[in-house]
């Protein structure tokens, strides 16, 4: 499954969209990982929030980053 943090200018409210192949988190340039955490807790596992947390603070975690107009989208180099 692949997973995404999409970080967008135009977002007011955290966002969560999760199928069978991908679970992706909105945010915009206000919000943290308290935000984060209330939308995803309860309809993520531990471990997919882990990896939405490692996604948004760990420095040596291997992240890509591509822009998609006034989105920042984040993921995995695996993916």
């Amino acid at each position: 499954m692949k997973i995404e943090l999409v970080v967008s200018d135009d977002c007011l409210i955290p966002e969560l969209e999760k199928s069978d192949l991908l679970v992706r988190v909105v945010i915009g340039l206000q919000h943290d990982f308290d935000d984060i955490l209330d939308i995803c807790a309860g309809n993520l596992s531990n471990e997919e929030i882990s990896h939405i947390h490692r996604l948004w603070s760990d420095d040596e975690y291997p992240r890509k980053f591509r822009r998609d107009g006034a989105k920042l989208i984040i993921t995995s180099r695996d993916d």
